[in-house]
């Protein structure tokens, strides 16, 4: 039987990917499993402190690799750096990460592909729709019903003809229908930062998700949703020896308190601006006065100090 691991979003959060990874081959040899499939969904180098570590424990793997709109977001501004929305403050990350992998890039740019297809079950992957990696679908379950709605195991079945689709993008780990009923979709989360509730028995650790599918026959599958606790300090402390959250400030201390608390900041936050016209300038402003409203300095520092680490500033 031919198993599949689902992976996505990861973001530069190499932490979170070795803890994914850990997982996959443990269940791997728990369960005996003859032979495991990777399949990674895009979205994987910028947003955190690891783009090189996480490019190469992907070649390593040598696995099927999706385009998403963060690598576009790279290979443009690799193109055109001096473009006018990367000099942007709250595009720090996307400079940053190009400067990082330098001449990786363009061996990622070829290696991507827009779409995955098993060659013998009716399986896909996507980054976020098909034709589209910036965007879900439509027909997907607003996002807000899912963050709390965890459920660990689904089993399909695709003998009368149906499909199972594979995403990532939103972050949200979830199940949605097309209104044709001919394709189940999976939305795979995130390893950097997906958007689910805590475990119970480790309310502090940060989450990664993966997906696994297994089949016994071809036409019926379970899938089975994983969350995997990680290290914060070990995050933290990547961020502050690569220079990350400093050095892309302040869109770091958004992105770095939505891998360390598994919240959506950063998504209502540009909802609650985008009709507002706001320069670049004051974006920041806002962006900064937001974080603070939610203590998230407050947070991240503890957790700094817990670490034994520099705090970081508010202003």
């Amino acid at each position: 039987m031919i198993s599949y691991a689902f992976f996505t979003d990861i973001h530069g959060n190499f932490n979170a990917l070795e803890a994914v990874l850990n997982d996959i081959r443990e269940f791997g040899k728990r369960y005996a499993v003859s032979e495991l499939r990777l399949v990674c969904l895009g979205d994987s180098f910028d947003g955190g402190p690891d783009p090189v570590a996480v490019f190469e424990a992907l070649e390593k793997l040598e696995c099927p690799q999706l385009r998403g709109n963060h690598e576009d977001y790279l290979f443009e501004c690799r193109k055109n750096p001096a473009a006018e929305r990367f000099l942007r403050p709250l595009w720090k990350f996307v400079p940053w990460t190009v400067s990082k992998l330098g001449s990786r890039l363009e061996r990622i740019e070829n290696d991507a592909r827009e779409k995955w297809t098993a060659q013998d079950v009716p399986l896909s992957a996507v980054h976020a729709a098909v034709g589209n990696n910036r965007r879900v679908p439509d027909f997907f379950v607003q996002q807000s019903q899912l963050s709390a709605s965890f459920k660990e195991t689904y089993e399909e079945d695709t003998a009368g003809g149906g499909r199972i689709v594979f995403n990532g993008h939103s972050h949200y780990l979830g199940r949605h229908c097309e209104p044709s009923g001919k394709a189940i979709w999976f939305n795979c989360g995130s390893v950097g930062y997906p958007f689910v509730e805590k475990l119970p028995e480790a309310p502090d650790a940060p989450l990664a998700t993966w997906v696994l599918a297994e089949s016994p026959d071809g036409s019926r599958f379970r899938m089975t949703n994983r969350r995997i606790p990680y290290s914060s300090d070990g995050l933290l402390r990547r961020y502050a020896e690569s220079g990350a959250l400093d050095e892309c400030a302040p869109f770091s201390y958004a992105i770095a308190a939505q891998s360390l608390f598994n919240q959506d900041v950063v998504y209502p936050f540009f909802q609650s601006v985008k009709n507002r016209n706001l320069s670049p300038q004051e974006m920041s402003i806002c962006l900064m006065a937001e974080l603070r409203r939610q203590d998230v300095f407050g947070r991240i520092n503890r957790l700094l100090r817990r670490a034994g680490l520099k705090e970081v500033q508010k202003e």
